[in-house]
């Protein structure tokens, strides 16, 4: 009888052998794969840093290109006022323009004989008056 006992002890032993190697080689397998992972993460990790540093400076410029914005339209809108001021001697011009003598400016404008004289030498159609 202690033999088949014994053979039975030997199958017995020889199985978790096997079964021992088998889980030592996946053991070895997971570890592999656990590195190959961490190293995986880490460069995803990297790379998301590299990622949101940046996303920070693409804002920092968005940033500073809309208050050069705002400035520029700032400063847009105070040449529009200035431009928008008629000049003082607009409407005389346009009066030279349409034939009015030195006599004419001088009565309508109130301007003087050498004002008027300029305005029309300046402005006028160049023939003599």
């Amino acid at each position: 009888m202690t033999t088949p006992i014994l053979i039975a002890i030997i199958a017995a032993t020889l199985t978790n052998l096997v079964v021992l190697l088998g889980l030592v080689r996946a053991h070895s397998q997971l570890k592999q794969q656990n590195r190959t992972l961490k190293k995986l993460l880490q460069s995803i990790t990297n790379d998301m840093a590299g990622l949101c540093s940046a996303a920070v400076m693409v804002d920092n410029r968005i940033v500073t290109t809309d208050e050069q914005l705002k400035a520029l339209l700032a400063k847009m809108s105070e040449f529009q006022k200035t431009d928008s001021v008629p000049h003082p001697y607009s409407t005389d011009i346009q009066k030279v323009r349409s034939g009015a003598s030195i006599h004419d400016l001088m009565q309508s404008s109130g301007l003087s004989h050498d004002e008027a004289a300029l305005l029309i030498r300046l402005h006028g159609t160049h023939k003599s008056t």
